[in-house]
């Protein structure tokens, strides 16, 4: 699983998934699931993000 963790795909749709079954729940009694889900759509955003970022960087780095 290491390779699917960084993975800016797999990250944005772990992101996609769980906020829709985040909203699924949210009619429901499961407010705690609710907020812990979204909160896991919050950091897969962020790693992805993150991710992309670096690899902006990287793409940029001067070359000697």
């Amino acid at each position: 699983m290491g390779e699917a963790v960084n993975d800016l795909r797999t990250l944005k749709y772990v992101a996609e998934i769980v906020r829709r079954l985040a909203k699924m729940l949210s009619r429901t009694r499961y407010q705690m699931l609710v907020y812990f889900l979204e909160m896991t759509a919050v950091e897969a955003d962020s790693l992805a993000a993150e991710q992309d970022r670096d690899r902006h960087h990287e793409n940029k780095a001067p070359r000697n």
